[in-house]
């Protein structure tokens, strides 16, 4: 999805899931798709047009390389974590373990990615945002979710 397109794609009030590759290319602003995550960050979920939501499998995943880099870099990701926009952070339940055990069996993604999929399931987020080719498979396994990849 490129240029205007991600406005066309994503309608505004559609509720947003977040995957971790969406967050590291919008926080390290280094990656190909750096400009259409920034985009979506600062255009549609900061000024409230897309209500956004992360796993908190994601805030692992986001908080690995700025605990290897020091306090100050966690500092930063947390930062970002805790206090962007309205964004909000989902812990796994029952329901969205269950659903990413179900998504696991038919798909083979790892255990990861199945919580973070599963999480925008059991919340019915209207679209899941990623730069993960693999999740083609758990998406046409039945999990019944919009997903756009910001690399298409």
């Amino acid at each position: 999805m490129a240029g205007p397109d991600l406005e066309t794609a994503l309608p505004a009030g559609a509720s947003l899931l977040i995957d971790t590759s969406v967050v590291l290319a919008y926080l390290t602003g280094s990656e190909p798709t750096s400009p259409l995550a920034t985009r979506l960050f600062d255009s549609l979920i900061a000024t409230g047009r897309n209500p956004a939501a992360l796993s908190t499998v994601t805030v692992q995943e986001i908080l690995v390389r700025p605990f290897r880099r020091g306090s100050a870099a966690v500092a930063t990701a947390e930062g970002f974590l805790r206090h962007f926009a309205d964004m909000r952070i989902v812990d796994v339940s029952y329901e969205i373990a269950r659903e990413a055990a179900r998504i696991r069996s038919v798909s083979g993604l790892r255990t990861p990615d199945a919580l973070i999929i599963a999480t925008a399931v059991v919340t019915a987020a209207d679209v899941i945002l990623t730069n993960d080719l693999s999740w083609k498979a758990a998406i046409d396994a039945g999990a019944g979710l919009r997903v756009h990849r910001l690399a298409d």
